[in-house]
């Protein structure tokens, strides 16, 4: 073989193999040194005789490098293994539970809120208390507490005189015909918390369904009303027969001297009463 052409095959197989030998270097050296020398008789294979040289040298095969496959760590029980990222669990909100009130069965009673109004037969509502007035009574009208001489109204038919619309009476206060706003008007002389009223019709058919409360603080006062959260006057349901006694509660407790009933709403042709005062006397 030529020397240059031969020199030019030494040349280029060293660079191939000490490249080789620096990349194996890297994870193990098995091999180092100058290359074999090549076989005169077959020149043309000695590439193959120099790998087959470093074959025998760096006998056995690489391991390949197994891939981490740590074992995921359950969430919360330990440090994951090294080379496995932990993955990020999707953040799930706890539902927030819908608040649910308990319904209350019909007939069993309904749950008394404040700064409400209360309309109930007579005897089955109770006042609520207040500091003023911590245990609310009757006044007076039905037991006769209260005399007749103090108890007055806008107009009279026949002999239903004002002082017959006591709770429970065998009469009953009765206006006019023609009386188109009638009142009943009851003096208490001192100052009394108010917190309601019971009101019933008289017998005969005749009841007043609707109905508004005013009052005197005082004697020589104007008379104020009953308002609702509004600001507006009150209508107050009334009786829905003329037997029936029916008892309205009043949001906030009145003082007052002197307590008016302004019907606005009445069966047939006459307002016709009967009522009870609800609250305390003062000391």
């Amino acid at each position: 073989m030529d020397r240059s052409v031969l020199s030019l095959v030494l040349v280029s197989a060293l660079t191939v193999l000490l490249a080789g030998v620096h990349v194996e270097c890297k994870a193990r050296v098995c091999y180092f040194g100058p290359p074999p020398e090549p076989d005169p008789d077959n020149p043309d294979n000695w590439m193959e005789q120099v790998m087959q040289k470093i074959g025998k040298r760096c006998s056995g095969k690489r391991q390949p490098t197994p891939a981490v496959t740590g074992k995921p760590t359950p969430a919360g029980t330990g440090k994951p293994t090294p080379g496995t990222k932990k993955p990020t669990p999707a953040v799930t909100e706890k539902p927030t539970q819908t608040s649910t009130e308990k319904p209350t069965p019909d007939g069993t009673g309904k749950p008394t809120l404040a700064g409400t109004w209360e309309s109930t037969p007579a005897g089955t509502g109770t006042t609520t208390p207040t500091p003023e007035c911590p245990s609310p009574a009757p006044l007076g009208m039905e037991d006769g507490t209260i005399p007749d001489n103090r108890i007055t109204a806008s107009s009279t038919y026949a002999s239903y005189h004002a002082w017959e619309g006591r709770l429970n009476n065998a009469k009953a206060w009765t206006s006019t015909g023609t009386d188109a706003n009638p009142w009943i008007e009851v003096e208490l002389v001192d100052s009394t918390v108010v917190t309601g009223i019971i009101t019933q019709g008289d017998s005969i058919g005749w009841y007043v369904k609707q109905f508004q409360v005013a009052y005197q603080k005082l004697p020589s006062s104007y008379y104020e009303h009953i308002t609702d959260g509004n600001g507006n006057i009150k209508v107050f349901v009334g009786n829905t027969d003329d037997r029936t006694p029916f008892t309205n509660l009043f949001k906030e407790s009145v003082v007052a001297t002197v307590v008016r009933i302004e019907p606005t709403d009445w069966k047939s042709n006459y307002a016709a009463l009967r009522l009870e005062l609800i609250g305390c006397r003062r000391d």
